[in-house]
């Protein structure tokens, strides 16, 4: 018990010497990213019984975090300060690294595998950094996580451990229901785990399916009531957000590089209420997603050589070695990330071959890495949406150092 508690103590420390060093840098009371600010104007009017609108966008975010962030407003009279956002995020964080150590010990049942794993996420620059900025990839990590924790539970579960099994699945679908409410992006990840793990792991095809369909059903119950007051709002069925279109335009258009540049979104939006004046706000939300979707897919299929580049580079920037920003182009950073990441990489890669046609429950560590990277070299791309792979890669890598040797661990494969 005394080396988790050392291990959630020193993730705490490690995680509000880099909030203290950030609110130093930017300023206190400074949202600093745009996207946090849309976070914080929705957990506002979440807690101030306001409509859900961000500048008269209605489906604009998922309320996963903003919900997080609106206890705050009532804690603070309506004016929290920012410092208060980034350690809730702070703990969420620390919470996610003992997360991802109980990951390591239900797949692996090794105490040592299971803390060193803890290690690597605890030690781990661009996890800490993440955990300390407004943005929702923090609870987005933690219910990944506990989703891939109860969903391996519900696996392992033997016969004549139906109840557990039952939990196990009933937990796993209400956690990703909650990561689709913090990132819309993880959607179909079920599913394409699934349909993966039945064509690499046939001997278990009967449990990989029955698991994901139930786990892919509560999830979808769960957000009945999202798509319930889209519809109400749009007239139309909206899965996640109306921010796909723009999304999507942002990865493939004349202008991209890789990176995130949402300035055209202006443009769109100027000449669509030029054509209709008169329409309404959440039409128009809807009108411009579509729009914006088309526009990008008639590009990509008019300049399929522009497109396979910029394949090419959003992969490099997902997996870069040093950090894409400028604004993080300072040395020691670059050391810091450089120095931390290739061995954790190199090390699960080892751990992704080992895996690749053995039990499901350890292809899971890999899974994510597969969907993300598919989305992000559609989508922009950033080390930043690497941020929930490299978890699972601290688990691989940790089975990587601790049981590669193994006579055991060998005669037992």
């Amino acid at each position: 018990m005394r080396a988790w508690v050392i291990l959630f103590a020193v993730s705490l420390v490690l995680r509000f010497a880099m909030m203290f060093y950030w609110e130093q840098r930017v300023g206190t009371d400074t949202l600093y990213f745009g996207d946090s600010d849309t976070y914080w104007v929705l957990g506002q009017n979440i807690a101030e019984g306001k409509p859900y609108l961000y500048h008269g966008n209605a489906v604009h975010r998922m309320p996963g975090y903003p919900a997080l962030l609106a206890p705050l407003f009532l804690l603070f009279d309506g004016k929290p300060p920012v410092i208060a956002a980034r350690i809730e995020n702070v703990v969420i964080g620390s919470l996610t690294v003992l997360a991802v150590a109980w990951l390591a010990f239900l797949l692996f049942k090794n105490r040592t595998l299971a803390l060193l794993a803890g290690w690597f996420t605890a030690l781990d620059p661009l996890n800490i950094v993440m955990n300390v900025l407004v943005l929702s990839e923090t609870p987005f990590c933690l219910t990944m996580i506990l989703q891939l924790c109860f969903w391996i539970k519900s696996i392992k579960n033997t016969t004549g451990k139906e109840v557990g099994t039952a939990v196990s699945l009933i937990s796993s679908g209400l956690f990703a229901a909650a990561a689709v409410y913090c990132r819309p992006s993880w959607l179909y990840f079920v599913p394409f785990a699934a349909v993966l793990g039945i064509v690499l792991s046939p001997q278990k095809i009967a449990r990989i399916f029955i698991s994901g369909f139930l786990i892919t059903q509560i999830g979808a119950l769960c957000l009945v009531p999202w798509w319930i007051r889209n519809e109400h709002l749009t007239g139309h069925f909206v899965s996640t957000t109306l921010q796909a279109g723009a999304s999507l335009y942002d990865g493939l258009n004349p202008d991209a590089d890789g990176g995130s540049d949402m300035k055209f979104a202006e443009e769109f939006r100027n000449a669509e209420m030029k054509l209709t004046p008169d329409i309404k706000p959440q039409t128009l939300e809807y009108k411009l997603n579509q729009t914006l979707r088309a526009a990008a897919v008639n590009w990509a299929v008019k300049h399929p050589a522009a497109v396979w580049k910029l394949v090419r580079t959003k992969f490099f920037r997902f997996w870069n070695f040093v950090p894409n920003e400028p604004s993080f182009s300072g040395i020691a950073v670059r050391l810091a990330v450089f120095c931390t990441y290739t061995p954790v990489l190199l090390l699960g890669l080892i751990g992704v071959v080992r895996s690749f046609r053995k039990d499901f429950t350890v292809q899971l560590l890999w899974v994510p890495a597969v969907y993300l990277t598919l989305l992000h070299i559609v989508f922009v791309s950033s080390i930043r949406y690497r941020a929930p792979v490299m978890l699972c890669f601290a688990v691989l890598a940790a089975w990587t150092v601790v049981n590669v040797n193994s006579p055991h661990h060998k005669r037992r494969e």
